[in-house]
């Protein structure tokens, strides 16, 4: 033991003083020395002494003076800190010398350790950083078919003993009227109880209380605080007041705390849900909606698990319709974290481990260059070896270099971070709002920080211990020359090997998202975008209780569009290719029989479209025919399937006259014609899984649950003038016919195609970034290691020129070094990402993750690379003058 605590403090607290006053205290120490030198001087010349004899005799009783004060200050001072910083300085001077190796090192760094820092604040926040509600970690959701009726949500309430549970609809979209321009707003129907199920509290007034979701108690709403800012100016006095939303008055009972966006971003405002269960078919045949949940105290997930399956199980009677068994059976529950983030969680992880491998390149890289560093100071090494410097000193001093190199690069890094965060952030738009990164903060500065040491422990260690075994004659005698073991050589050869493999594989990932997303933009969406716009209009649900209002609305807009000057046709539809709207009515077909108390109905994705819908889209009709002016609200229920649709139900059959019944109606619609397939849901057509076919109904004939039109349309317009233009004057025009009725969301068809890849392009020039920069780093770390080789070689060379070796054969010797480095490594690459590419296969498409033409491409980007980094040492090594390179021992 080194003494008590307290012993060990009054020992530091005197070293502190020496620090602060050390001058003061070297003067007395040289004084006190100095003093007893006297006396003992004085003592030898009164034992009748010469002064010289004295004097001498002082000496060799007191020892060595300088090495007595040494070790005084040594007692008095921090020893290792001292000597640390000793390292720090004479590492920065040694790098101020050598500024080319220092800049190449500390940029490579910063490259690795920013790109691992920033996304890391993209990853922190999404699966990481606690979600902004209180305990979370004990929330959960309704999983795999985990939607019900407001009833089901009622019986889970009542019957569930390991939960909480609470229903959100978050697809609410109502008018804003009566407080200046119209808007159409998002938001959600909940719950009476989320806010308590979530752990949230309101910024002013009040949450929902109990029992404010039933009918004569639900006209309440809580405004989000960005509505409230935006919208009423933040007015305090908000609370208590009316607003009319969907034509319903509502009472402002609360303002959410900034930043709550559940269940998004787009959420503007929170309703109470309607629990009319006198409305059979409200209660528990339409709003089906996700259901989020609170674990009860002492409550493990699997058991949460187990009981919603018996649940949903029980509650199958309780549907006035029969429900199948299917659509019980895949109920589960699992953490809200895991459900928010989906498969943004896979695209996160692979990106982490893509910018990764980017900074074991760095590392290698910059380990290499140490080495090659360290065998040309074996001379220095030597000498200090020679005054008594020990190998353990030695390697601190090394990695005390590496370290310096690797804070250097870590704080160049981090401001690298700061500045690509919102980048990175703004290419992730798929992350949930709840999850969204702010601005790194503490927790990514602490992470780039420790990702800085251990990086230069990564780096520094193995090329500080080859360094400090030394043959010290030899070293001291060649100062370095032709002194590099071969072991050295081979670790020097492995870690390039080792960074073009890596290089490899990110080099390939990306050429595989690239060779897909050239193939996803060449995909047909089934439409013609060119020229088209659309616009949303979205008048209130009151207006089409009455059928006939709504279709003289849009007849009689229809016609003034078209003429509009720059409108060459206009068209109207409930929904529009690409924009992630997924219209779904369940249905019975003509022909493919199925059994309610095993399976569910099938669901077919619901169109809603005008007459000349098909041909201003420019969707082709397979067979039979489109829509017409004949099919009105009174004539016989037609529609129109998908080719897709036709093959699956009626395979080798005529579609023509089939017939399909939407399941609350009694009557069968009679298809009369089949039109291609359309991509509505991405180009990519992942559909939802629960959507197996698409059909196109007359709007004047299409009927929801509640037996009404849809009031809220697209407005598509084929045009060749300035869409901003005719924009504004189909705002206008529907200014004059109702003032009321907001116009918004206004697109061209064009720029919705160019939006359904963006995930793909975000990931796919993420790829490519880290590719690109993986690439420079294995050239630039082939070049140094062929370059340092050649130079290494220099009497070799002459040699080998004197005995006749012409200039061409020292060229291809050098050049061929640098090709085996690089092809030992692709062929490593090649074998390792037949492995690891297989995780990006969720995001390729058509495309296989052992794509030869890809394989055959990157090769050959690699064997160019091996060339380019190859061909300047070889060049140089083949213009050596013989005599000179004899003399250069």
């Amino acid at each position: 033991m080194s003494g008590s605590v307290p012993t060990r403090l009054v020992r530091a607290w005197r070293r502190l003083v020496f620090r602060l006053r050390r001058e003061e205290l070297d003067r007395d120490l040289a004084e006190e020395i100095e003093f007893h030198r006297s006396l003992s001087v004085a003592a030898h010349a009164r034992a009748g002494l010469a002064p010289e004899r004295a004097l001498e005799l002082s000496h060799r009783e007191m020892g060595n003076l300088t090495l007595a004060r040494e070790e005084c200050r040594d007692m008095w001072s921090f020893l290792r800190l001292e000597r640390f910083w000793q390292d720090v300085r004479y590492a920065v001077r040694t790098f101020a010398r050598t500024p080319g190796f220092a800049a190449l090192a500390v940029l490579s760094l910063a490259l690795g350790i920013g790109g691992n820092a920033a996304m890391f604040g993209i990853l922190s926040a999404a699966l990481i950083r606690p979600l902004p509600y209180a305990h979370p970690g004990r929330l959960v959701e309704a999983a795999n078919s985990g939607y019900y009726p407001p009833g089901g949500v009622v019986d889970l309430q009542e019957e569930s003993r390991t939960m909480e549970l609470a229903g959100y609809d978050p697809g609410v979209e109502v008018n804003l009227t009566g407080s200046g321009e119209p808007l159409r707003l998002r938001g959600a129907a909940v719950s009476a109880n989320l806010f308590t199920v979530l752990g949230v509290g309101v910024e002013r007034g009040r949450a929902f209380r109990p029992g404010e979701d039933l009918p004569g108690r639900d006209s309440l709403v809580i405004l989000s605080h960005g509505l409230w800012q935006r919208h009423f100016g933040g007015d305090p006095n908000i609370v208590g007041r009316a607003v009319s939303l969907g034509g319903v008055e509502r009472e402002v009972v609360g303002i959410a705390s900034p930043g709550f966006a559940f269940p998004n971003a787009a959420t503007d405002f929170w309703i109470p849900l309607h629990l009319d269960s006198r409305n059979a078919n409200a209660y528990w045949e339409r709003e089906f909606m996700p259901v989020v949940g609170r674990l009860r105290p002492g409550v493990a997930l699997s058991q949460a698990q187990r009981e919603i399956a018996a649940l949903s199980v029980q509650m199958l009677p309780l549907f006035p319709s029969t429900m199948g068994r299917d659509w019980a059976a895949s109920m589960t529950v699992i953490p809200l974290r895991e459900f928010l983030t989906g498969d943004i969680r896979v695209r996160l992880l692979v990106l982490q481990c893509a910018v990764g491998l980017v900074l074991l390149i760095a590392c290698a890289n910059v380990a290499g260059l140490l080495l090659a560093r360290a065998t040309a100071r074996q001379k220095e090494i030597a000498l200090r070896v020679a005054v008594g410097a020990s190998r353990g000193r030695i390697v601190r001093q090394l990695l005390t270099e590496s370290l310096v190199l690797s804070l250097a690069g870590g704080g160049l890094g981090i401001a690298l971070a700061f500045e690509g965060n919102s980048a990175l952030a703004a290419a992730m738009a798929a992350i949930p709002s709840v999850l969204a990164p702010a601005k790194p903060g503490w927790g990514v500065l602490l992470f780039a920080g420790a990702l800085s040491l251990v990086t230069g422990l990564l780096f520094g260690l193995v090329p500080a211990l080859v360094a400090s075994r030394h043959d010290l004659a030899e070293a001291i005698k060649t100062g370095g020359q032709r002194t590099a073991s071969g072991a050295r050589a081979r670790l020097r050869s492995g870690l390039i090997v080792g960074e073009v493999a890596l290089a490899v594989v990110l080099t390939i990932g990306a050429g595989l998202l690239i060779r897909s997303l050239l193939k996803l933009a060449q995909v047909d969406p089934g439409f013609r975008p060119q020229h088209v716009l659309t616009l949303r209009i979205s008048p209130e649900q009151s207006l089409c209780r009455q059928p006939a209002s709504c279709i003289a609305l849009y007849d009689q807009l229809l016609r003034l569009t078209r003429g509009v000057p720059g409108v060459e046709d206009a068209a109207a539809a409930n929904t529009v290719p690409l924009s992630a709207s997924v219209p779904a009515s369940a249905v019975k077909v003509e022909g493919f029989p199925y059994v309610p108390a095993e399976r569910a109905a099938p669901m077919f994705w619901a169109g809603a479209i005008t007459p000349n819908y098909f041909r201003l889209m420019g969707i082709a009709i397979l067979r039979g025919r489109a829509f017409d002016s004949g099919d009105a609200d009174s004539a016989a229920p037609v529609i129109v399937v998908s080719a897709a649709t036709a093959r699956r139900y009626w395979p080798g059959q005529n579609p023509i006259g089939k017939h399909v019944q939407l399941v609350w109606e009694d009557r069968w619609r009679r298809v009369v014609g089949v039109a291609a397939d359309v991509r509505q849901f991405d180009l990519a057509d992942r559909a939802p899984d629960y959507i197996r076919g698409a059909m196109y109904m007359p709007y004047a004939q299409t009927e929801d649950t509640d037996r009404q039109l849809p009031a809220v349309m697209n407005l598509i317009v084929r045009t060749s003038a300035d869409p901003g233009v005719v924009a504004n004057g189909i705002r206008d025009l529907v200014r004059r016919l109702n003032p009321n009725v907001p116009v918004d969301e206004i697109r061209s068809m064009v720029a919705l195609v160019r939006e359904s890849t963006g995930q793909s392009r975000s990931m796919t020039w993420f790829f490519a970034g880290f590719a690109a920069v993986a690439l420079l780093l294995a050239a630039i770390g082939t070049y140094g290691v062929v370059s340092y080789s050649a130079a290494q070689r220099t009497f070799e060379i002459g040699v080998r020129m004197a005995l006749g070796a012409g200039r061409r054969r020292i060229f291809g010797s050098v050049l061929g070094q640098s090709l085996r480095l690089v092809l030992l490594g692709l062929a490593l690459g090649l074998a390792a990402s037949l492995a690891l590419t297989r995780l990006l296969a969720t995001f390729l498409y058509g495309t296989a993750t052992s794509d030869p033409l890809t394989l055959a491409a990157v090769s050959a980007v690699l064997v160019a690379v091996g060339l380019l980094a190859g061909y300047v040492p070889a060049r140089k090594a083949a213009a050596v003058d013989p005599l000179t390179a004899l003399r250069a021992d």
